[in-house]
């Protein structure tokens, strides 16, 4: 009897380490919030690039592991680092639900790259975003806010953020490796697959979307989490992710399919994972069938400001109050001793290639200002004259051009003269 209940025991011990060592074939938690995504590979097809009338199926690889956050940044932990409370979901939770657990919303991918900066300087880390050189986004300037009334820079520093990839701080995942992660393992290609399940049927046990949201978000780590242990994945909110897409290139053929990152200044920002409201997409939404998402401004980096405008979807009305309170984000940390010494050269190669882009960049678009606005000065100064010349007040002439009172008299002597 004690030899069975020995051979129980070890047995029971022997099944255990067993399902310890496939759990680390796939992913591994350090204890805290955050899971090991191994290096590896997966495939995926694209719906709008084809060759010869065939989609493009292309083989992703990633060659370094990374850390990703298993749940969406909450209230409180954008909270903590920002001192900032952003959310239009400040209330209200379900029962049993805890508010500062909710996921942070109506946040814009700066806001996003900003957290991820203070957060790593405030635990110790190395940061990953720079602007100029700086990593301190205390001295990037004015953050770029979108909104229908207001016209910001489009010189703006904050466009001009550039990424260490050898960095151990905090960072958006890249849009494939938020894919990678989402998938955990299921590579197929065929189906609509959500983050932990291809059976729509089992979707409620996952993700928080239009069928059971109740059209609010939820605490994070109520849902099932995927094989990889991620939460949330699909559904609750959009999760931004560093990359863009639009521009010149298209993102099947014009980038490499090794450790894909896109990122065009200024253009709009891939985000992933679905929300609490109508929409759908291949491991990005929860598809209910019949909405998607159609608006240009829903992915621009800046996308944030509550105004009374509607976001038209297909059949459906999205006020745009609400449909900010769609975008969060989760946070990454690379695994930096699975960077080999070519890797670590080559990011340090393309970093500085990168900032030294940037920089004829802006040189440019500063020349290409000033240009702009001397023409502009001339014309407003020529169309003034030719008012001024018809008898038109050089009050009104000032107050109409925008221009100096004075400046409009002294050209009033010049035309008499």
């Amino acid at each position: 009897m004690k030899r069975t209940m020995k051979i129980s025991k070890l047995f029971a011990v022997f099944a255990v380490m067993v399902l310890a060592l496939a759990v680390n074939v796939y992913a591994q938690s350090d204890g805290s919030d955050f899971v090991r995504i191994p290096a590896g590979s997966y495939q995926r097809k694209s719906k709008f690039t084809t060759v010869d009338d065939k989609e493009i199926i292309q083989t992703v690889n990633l060659t370094r592991a990374f850390y990703m956050c298993d749940h969406e940044v909450t209230q409180k932990e954008y909270k903590d680092i920002t001192g900032l409370y952003p959310s239009k979901f400040k209330n209200n939770p379900d029962k049993g639900e805890v508010q500062e657990n909710r996921p942070v919303e109506r946040v814009c991918w700066f806001d996003a790259i900003e957290y991820c900066n203070k957060r790593s300087i405030k635990e110790g880390l190395t940061p990953c975003y720079k602007v100029n050189g700086s990593t301190d986004t205390s001295k990037w300037g004015v953050k770029p806010q979108m909104t229908l009334a207001k016209n910001y820079d489009w010189g703006a520093d904050w466009f001009d953020v550039v990424c260490d990839w050898n960095a151990n701080g905090y960072r958006l995942p890249t849009e494939a490796e938020w894919e990678y992660a989402a998938r955990a393992g299921n590579n197929s290609l065929d189906k609509d697959v959500y983050s932990g399940t291809d059976d729509e049927s089992k979707l409620v046990d996952y993700a928080w979307y239009v069928r059971n949201s109740r059209n609010k978000t939820h605490e994070v780590k109520k849902k099932k989490p995927n094989a990889f242990g991620l939460y949330d994945m699909s559904g609750n909110v959009e999760e931004w992710c560093w990359g863009s897409w639009g521009g010149d290139k298209d993102y099947f053929t014009e980038t490499s399919s090794t450790d894909p990152v896109t990122y065009e200044l200024g253009q709009v920002s891939w985000f992933r994972g679905g929300y609490w409201g109508p929409g759908e997409g291949r491991y990005r939404g929860v598809k209910n069938g019949k909405y998607t998402v159609s608006a240009f401004e829903y992915t621009h980096p800046a996308w944030t400001v509550p105004e009374q405008m509607c976001v038209q979807q297909q059949g459906y009305l999205l006020p745009y109050k609400d449909a900010t309170a769609i975008f969060g984000f989760r946070v990454v940390c690379t695994d930096t001793s699975t960077i080999t010494q070519a890797q670590k050269k080559q990011v340090e190669e393309q970093s500085a290639n990168k900032e030294a882009a940037v920089k004829k960049e802006k040189v440019e678009y500063q020349k290409r200002k000033a240009r702009s606005e001397k023409e502009t000065e001339e014309t407003k100064l020529s169309v003034a004259k030719d008012l001024l010349s018809d008898g038109v007040p050089a009050e009104a002439v000032a107050a109409g051009m925008g221009l100096e009172l004075s400046q409009v008299k002294e050209l009033q002597k010049s035309i008499k003269k």
